[in-house]
């Protein structure tokens, strides 16, 4: 089992991968880090950063293309995993790819097509500056580093509308029974404490999963979370039982959430705020991360600082001793060696990457030393020094799980847990017996 076993794929390439070999390219050799090989001035990039953040990927480019000369051709996949299947197993891998998932990455480094980057760059200042963790996302059971994080997403975050709450008088909560308390205060004041809704196509369940990896975390701490998402302890361990409960104490009490269960499995993820920037607000507070800015009404991101307020979902008395911040990310993986390339990777894993991305918005560095004079708003500074500041980063479980559960049970049995169809630890037991074996 895989001590660090990352965001695997639910999509079947990765079977046909692991079972095929994999030919070089007629016009590049991948090849171990031993045979670097000099670049010939040009370096190809494939990933899931489409549409208008492509064009601020391409612009954070410019400064290492003008630097080193070295020409970085940037596509934008519309089907990610599925298309690095083809290229690898077809003997055309990119020269780098940006993974959503790194742990899909490992499974590139099981097949051995991804390059180990421990011999190609010095890892040592790139983890020294990279909020704890982090690096963790690729690396495997021999310690082999196979892809650098280049771009944060904070999920620990609670939202509320700031105006209405500095006149409300409420404050911002210290720990999970203060949140507990507010939101009772709320209902006394006649209002909704909390905006849930989960629905999201195909991937609903996300939202319901967060809300549980969270109190994981919490409750548990980071090494069981470990255990947990490599499937070294049941997933029904009464760790994640007291985890679920504690979501479930908020998600099952009527009076907390806006519409109740039906409500947050049919509202979309992205609407479910709205009600929030009403003159009386509708419900005060909605977890979920950085992103989720771009969901807001154009007038509250037209004036971030001032309309919106962000806190860091509070610890839990008794539990992990210290603010675990949930997140994921995108790393920066090398399936052909040369020179250009181990260039390239150096760049993209420092905190001199993504200046100008920072300026337009929408992007973090997963790096405590960078430049947070960069980032467009207090907002943005505020979310980046939350992660900065964290006593540990673990990325998404669900993410981390093999593919059939993360994105597949997990998320159908807590949709059925939240829609009152099984009680949690049946829910729990499906899962486990789901996981492959």
């Amino acid at each position: 089992m895989r001590r660090h076993r990352v965001m695997a794929s639910a999509l079947a390439g990765v079977f046909a991968l692991l079972l095929s070999g994999c030919l070089a390219s007629d016009e590049k050799t991948s090849g171990s880090a031993s045979d670097t090989k000099e670049g010939d001035g040009s370096v190809e990039i494939i990933g899931a950063i489409s549409d208008a953040e492509a064009d601020a990927l391409v612009k954070a480019l410019e400064p290492f293309e003008k630097e080193s000369g070295i020409d970085v051709k940037y596509t934008a996949s519309t089907d990610f995993t599925t298309e690095i299947n083809s290229r690898v197993q077809g003997g055309k891998p990119p020269d780098v790819a940006l993974f959503p998932q790194p742990g899909l990455v490992l499974d590139f480094a099981e097949s051995g097509d991804a390059i180990p980057l421990n011999d190609l760059i010095d890892l040592a200042p790139i983890e020294e500056s990279l909020i704890p963790g982090f690096l963790d996302a690729a690396t495997d059971d021999k310690g082999d580093v196979y892809a650098v994080p280049m771009r944060m997403a904070v999920k620990s975050l609670v939202w509320y509308p700031k105006k209405a709450w500095d006149e409300a008088g409420y404050e911002v909560p210290e720990t999970w029974d203060d949140m507990l308390a507010l939101s009772d205060q709320m209902v006394a004041d006649g209002g909704t404490p909390w905006c849930i809704g989960a629905e999201s196509g195909s991937d609903t369940g996300w939202v319901f999963t967060d809300w549980v990896e969270e109190s994981m975390l919490r409750t548990a701490g980071p090494d069981t979370y470990d255990q947990w998402y490599n499937h070294e302890i049941p997933f029904d361990d009464p760790a994640v039982v007291t985890a679920g409960n504690l979501f479930g104490d908020i998600m099952f009490d009527d009076s907390y959430v806006l519409g109740g269960q039906d409500a947050a499995l049919s509202t979309a993820f992205g609407d479910v705020d709205d009600p929030m920037w009403e003159a009386e607000p509708g419900c005060w507070m909605m977890r979920n991360g950085n992103f989720i800015t771009t969901f807001f009404p154009d007038d509250v991101q037209a004036n971030l600082d001032e309309e919106a307020g962000v806190f860091v979902l509070p610890p839990l008395d008794g539990g992990f001793e210290g603010t675990p911040i949930l997140g994921g990310g995108d790393t920066a993986a090398a399936f052909v060696n040369d020179s250009d390339v181990v260039e390239l990777i150096e760049y993209l894993g420092s905190d001199q990457f993504g200046g100008s991305w920072a300026e337009t918005g929408g992007w973090l560095s997963p790096h405590k030393t960078f430049d947070a004079s960069l980032y467009p708003d207090e907002t943005t500074r505020s979310v980046f020094q939350i992660a900065a500041e964290a006593d540990v980063f673990r990325f998404d479980a669900s993410d981390l799980m093999p593919g059939s559960v993360g994105a597949g049970t997990f998320w159908d049995e807590m949709n059925a847990w939240v829609a009152g169809d099984e009680e949690l630890e049946t829910a729990l037991k499906n899962i486990d017996e789901s996981w492959p074996s």
